[in-house]
């Protein structure tokens, strides 16, 4: 991955033309691109970003891709922030461009990346320390205070992946299947069996950050955007249920402590169906790597199921994450039990519902209609999986 100060870097569909192809892929290709057809693909499923799908004519014969996926920033500005705040941008290069290999789960295969390199990577730990050491109001004060530099960044970033063409990508926002979930499930079951209490993975890339990463972050988030989530979807989750998220936000350090005890796995950190892809084969692509973090593994499964699934499923919630667990063991784990799991979702489910508040707060969800409907869904499902007795 080249990390030059001043070069071509492009950050608009219109500058992936056939020049700037063929000088970063000719080389190792022996060839020249001629031709470039893009569009935009995957409207209304990320917020972060933008993805292109690129078709490509050579000028010859060769091993090369006739097609490929680009993934730059959004443009949105806000989205932008938090991406930035986030490092999801340059964590989703490094994952590509240094980690695939022994993560133990299919991907995509890695192109070309390309990135500025930090002005300023000191920047982060500061940050952490003060939101570990401030009230939440303080925390809220340079919560802005990142966001607003993260705005203002020039920084750019570009990942270029292979196109999947050969495998099919189920509908989130229609809803899962049970077979589809359970296809998911013991995908991730392998995945987090692959990278069970590794410390040295984890270690060597501080970019991977814990699932409960500080946490005064959501919760000044969610105090300055309870009121208004509640006027938006207040009338789709009921009382019983605001109680709850309130209760959540009193108790969200100690709950996310719990989500960070020994055992703990690597987790891709938004693992959902629009992130998985199948193929006939039997074979999970997984896609989307800008979280990847570490946890427990409940935390994971809980966010997969609930993010998927309409809670009219909630009876085969014991099939599914008896599946999960099977698998987990048959792949060698032998210090998580399945009461474990049950207890790790049941806090994990609770603590999602009040990260959609926090969420909504840091991200513009109201950029299109699709966008809009995608995110009531969203929190219809995730709310209904909630048990109100944690």
């Amino acid at each position: 991955m080249a990390r030059r100060s001043k070069h071509h870097l492009p950050q608009t569909a219109s500058q992936f033309d056939a020049d700037w192809f063929t000088s970063v892929l000719g080389p190792q290709y022996g060839a020249a691109v001629t031709d470039v057809k893009s569009q935009m693909i995957g409207e209304g499923i990320g917020f972060l970003g933008e993805l292109h799908r690129c078709e490509l004519t050579w000028d010859r014969p060769v091993n090369a891709p006739d097609a490929v996926v680009i993934k730059i920033p959004s443009k949105i500005q806000k989205n932008r922030s938090l991406g930035e705040g986030l490092a999801v941008y340059e964590r989703e290069i490094r994952v590509y461009s240094e980690m695939r290999s022994w993560l133990g789960i299919a991907m995509p295969e890695f192109v070309y990346a390309d990135c500025d390199p930090h002005p300023a990577p000191w920047l982060e730990p500061l940050f952490v320390f003060l939101f570990e050491k401030l009230s939440i109001r303080g925390v809220s004060r340079v919560l802005d205070l990142l966001l607003l530099i993260g705005g203002k960044s020039s920084r750019r970033y570009l990942l270029m992946i292979e196109a999947i063409d050969d495998a099919r990508a189920p509908q989130q926002v229609e809803g899962g299947s049970i077979e589809d979930a359970l296809l998911g499930l013991e995908t991730l079951a392998r995945f987090h069996a692959n990278n069970w209490m590794d410390p040295e993975r984890r270690d060597e890339h501080p970019i991977i950050w814990s699932v409960g990463h500080v946490p005064k972050v959501a919760q000044a988030s969610y105090r300055r955007n309870r009121d208004a989530f509640m006027s938006r979807f207040g009338s789709l989750i009921g009382d019983q249920m605001v109680a709850k998220m309130d209760e959540v936000q009193r108790r969200l350090p100690h709950l996310c402590s719990l989500m960070e005890r020994e055992p703990w796995t690597l987790c891709h950190g938004d693992y959902r169906l629009d992130n998985l892809m199948f193929r006939s084969n039997g074979e999970t692509v997984v896609l989307d790597w800008q979280n990847l973090s570490w946890g427990r593994p409940g935390w994971e499964v809980a966010y997969f199921i609930t993010t998927g699934l309409d809670p009219y499923y909630r009876s085969e919630e014991q099939v599914m994450l008896g599946r999960y667990h099977e698998v987990l063991v048959e792949a060698g784990v032998d210090d998580y039990s399945y009461s474990d799991l049950v207890a790790d979702a049941t806090i994990a489910k609770a603590v999602l519902a009040h990260r959609m508040v926090a969420g909504d707060d840091l991200l513009d969800t109201e950029m299109e209609k699709t966008e809009t409907e995608f995110i009531e869904v969203l929190v219809k499902r995730v709310i209904g999986w909630v048990d109100l007795d944690i």
